[in-house]
């Protein structure tokens, strides 16, 4: 439970976190992030081939010149037009696949085939970006870059997708399939054709209205700016901050701000810009504060949002290992001010969780910049720099003085300040959207039936599919990481001797930015990727190596308990690769007792026996687990050489006259009969505790007694017991319990 607000400051905090939980869970949001997510290898491509083709001096691109030719520059452009010259087209077509499989886990009974709202959306986009005059298709280049065509993709992807599945759900839309074609796919296509139809018409209808009335504005408002130099606009405080918004509110929307705002930089900036470079040139004092450079300088360390900041934020402020190593990833780009990778990679387009830092933090540098200038510590902004200079030492640059260095460090570090909250916000949505998914995860693995699909995990959709994938691709490394995979004990009590018998080893992983992932979900995955053989070793020999390290505190006969999987039964080589282990660490034989579950025993075949056998013949315990499920038949407790029958934790909540009384006492005497021992789990309340005794129950195991520990509080808690007689027996089938838990 969370402690109760003490101010509104926490309050505020998590109803920010809630509202942001509850876009970042919509469908909507969802489909944006994934179509963002499938340009960043174009991207990535993309933005280190700018760095090549724009280098951060003029003597590199000279040394590129000399090394490579005048070809290499056609060469960069190239690769430039084939990555971010087609970004927006391919983030559309991610956008509209995602949600259509978003829709369609939704609305399963009304299947709709992804690649069919790709090809309407697809339609769409071109019929609303296609030129209107003859000469002008290098608008529709422009239409299909990241920078310049992406908010308009989305946008048209949004509508249309929206629109054409929405039109699908209408039965008297829809032509069944099955009346025209046996292949699957036309079928499909069939089945949508109206509503594809339909979709597409709309579009026309609005490019319609587009051309008729949109544009011809737009054309005047145009002519307008052209028209109205305001150069006197550069030494506004005002116009510095509006200038910076704007473009950082394009930015957020995937809109290139410094290029959909060109008519600013055309006749305010550049203007600006040259004025001071003339100046200095004559020996003046350079007149205007504002100027490009001074924006790119001061304002955009590591591309537009003083993503710069972001990155230091997340190494210095980021509590998981996959932020840092996100930061680290995007340094060097970041460094020389490409920051697309950090934009569609995290990314920061259309994230509400870092809206307010995307906007604030590069007007807040440039508040910073704008004093340090007014107050005569940092001359102005009179050298024109490449774009690509890496940040502090633009600064030296632009300004010709060291001040410009102290005056970015100084942005920096207010950026930082800025981001690290919102890097946190955004770490907690992740970790709570991880937990969610992880349950579903979880609730997969334990259904009935989950254990009948051939891939139990890695075979689901959506969330939960991609999540198994990567914790699949996280699980052979983390078999062998002591930090992440480990054990704890959960220890054994025999009432009639009051003393502590045994404990079981259950498996943990802590996943370095998951955070525990539940047992079942680790084994069904090691399941799905074929490393139940290796993870069950693993545990079987930290399980046998805590018991040796043991062997001077707690009494020889203490056993450690460790559970099997169906698959390990069934290699051949079990039984002596557990005995070579035995040896190896040292143990004896009679101190490793092997839990095996009901499915295990389901079908058994000659391999499951043969091991079972060899080993208890070599002094291993088998204990037969959950027990009372309903699958084992009575004749394999005859058939398998066991020697323990564990009860199910189901069967532990044990009424008057109850089925479970009757259960119970059925496998007690059974398990007498066949000269068993007998172990209760699941024990929580007194309640149980008394009624299970009554019935003939001796051994336990359960949260009335302990959690799962760690190693060395559970050595202490099996020394407490003993010495304090905490389990001590009195008349009847009671004892006292001091301090149990």
């Amino acid at each position: 439970m969370s402690k109760p607000m003490t101010d509104e400051t926490p309050a505020r905090s998590i109803r920010l976190l809630a509202i942001a939980e509850r876009i970042d869970r919509m469908p909507l949001t969802i489909a944006i992030r994934r179509g963002l997510a499938l340009p960043l290898p174009l991207i990535m491509t993309g933005a280190l081939t700018l760095l090549l083709r724009y280098p951060p001096t003029a003597a590199i691109s000279r040394l590129s010149s000399q090394l490579f030719g005048p070809q290499f520059d056609y060469l960069c452009d190239s690769v430039i037009a084939g990555t971010f010259g087609i970004g927006s087209l391919v983030a559309l077509f991610g956008f509209a696949y995602a949600l259509t499989q978003l829709h369609n886990q939704r609305v399963g009974y009304r299947f709709v085939d992804p690649t069919i709202t790709v090809v309407v959306a697809l339609s769409c986009f071109f019929t609303i970006v296609a030129p209107v005059s003859p000469n002008s298709s290098a608008s529709l280049m422009a239409s299909l870059s990241i920078g310049q065509g992406l908010f308009q993709a989305l946008l048209i992807a949004i509508l249309s997708g929206s629109l054409f599945l929405r039109l699908c759900s209408v039965r008297y839309l829809r032509i069944p399939f099955n009346r025209i074609s046996n292949d699957t796919l036309v079928g499909d296509v069939f089945t949508v054709l109206p509503a594809a139809m339909v979709t597409v018409l709309c579009f026309v209808v609005l490019k319609a209205m587009l051309v008729w009335v949109w544009f011809p504005v737009l054309q005047t408002v145009q002519n307008a700016l052209v028209a109205s130099p305001v150069t006197q606009l550069s030494n506004s405080l005002v116009f510095g901050l509006a200038y910076e918004t704007a473009t950082q509110v394009l930015w957020l929307f995937g809109i290139h701000g410094p290029n959909a705002l060109y008519a600013i930089q055309q006749h305010v900036l550049a203007p600006a810009a040259d004025a001071n470079v003339r100046a200095l040139a004559s020996g003046a004092t350079p007149p205007f504060i504002f100027t490009f450079d001074f924006f790119s300088v001061f304002a955009r360390m590591g591309g537009s949002g003083g993503t710069l900041s972001l990155i230091v934020a997340l190494l210095a402020g980021g509590r998981t290992r996959h932020g840092r190593k996100l930061a680290l990833f995007m340094l060097v780009p970041a460094l020389c001010n490409v920051n697309e990778p950090l934009l569609f990679g995290l990314p920061l387009v259309l994230n509400p969780v870092y809206a307010i830092p995307f906007i604030l933090a590069p007007c807040v540098q440039v508040l910073i910049a704008w004093l340090a200038i007014v107050a005569h510590l940092m001359p102005k902004a009179g050298y024109s720099v490449v774009w690509t200079t890496p940040a502090l030492y633009s600064g030296y640059a632009a300004t010709g003085s060291f001040a410009g260095v102290l005056v970015q460090l100084l942005a920096l570090a207010a950026g930082t300040l800025i981001y690290i909250p919102f890097v946190r916000i955004a770490e907690d949505l992740a970790r709570r959207k991880g937990k969610d998914v992880l349950a579903s995860l979880l609730r997969v693995t334990e259904s009935p039936d989950g254990g009948q699909k051939l891939k139990r995990c890695l075979d689901l959709p959506g969330e939960e599919g991609r999540m198994a994938m990567a914790l699949a691709s996280d699980l052979h490394s983390a078999v062998d990481a002591e930090r992440q995979m480990f054990l704890e004990f959960q220890p054994q009590i025999d009432s009639r001797t009051g003393r502590v018998f045994g404990a079981e080893a259950l498996l943990r992983w802590e996943h370095p930015s998951l955070g525990r992932v539940p047992p079942p979900v680790t084994i069904a995955l090691a399941d799905d990727v074929d490393q139940i053989d290796r993870l069950g070793m693993r545990v079987l020999t930290l399980a046998c190596r805590q018991r040796v390290a043991w062997r001077d505190r707690l009494p020889d006969d203490f056993t450690i308990a460790v559970n099997l999987s169906p698959r390990q039964l069934t290699n051949p080589r079990f039984h002596d690769d557990v005995i070579d282990m035995l040896h190896r660490e040292q143990l004896s034989p009679t101190l490793l007792e092997l839990e095996i579950t009901e499915s295990t025993v389901l079908l058994p075949d000659v391999n499951t026996i043969g091991n079972l056998r060899r080993l208890r013949e070599a002094g291993v315990k088998i204990a037969l687990d959950d027990f009372g499920m309903g699958h084992t038949s009575l004749h394999y407790l005859r058939e398998l050489p066991l020697d323990t029958v564990k009860i199910d934790r189901s069967l532990a909540d044990v009424k008057p006259g109850s089925v479970n009384e009757h259960i119970i006492r059925s496998i007690a005497e059974l398990s007498r009969t066949l000269n068993l021992l007998l172990v209760v789990e699941g024990v929580e309340t007194e309640r149980q505790l008394k009624s299970l005794s009554a019935l003939g129950c001796h051994r336990f195991q359960g949260y009335f007694f302990a959690r799962p520990l760690a190693a060395g509080i559970c050595a202490d808690f099996v020394d407490d017991a003993h010495r304090e007689s905490r389990f001590a027996m009195q008349a009847g089938d009671a004892f006292i319990v001091r301090n149990a838990r």
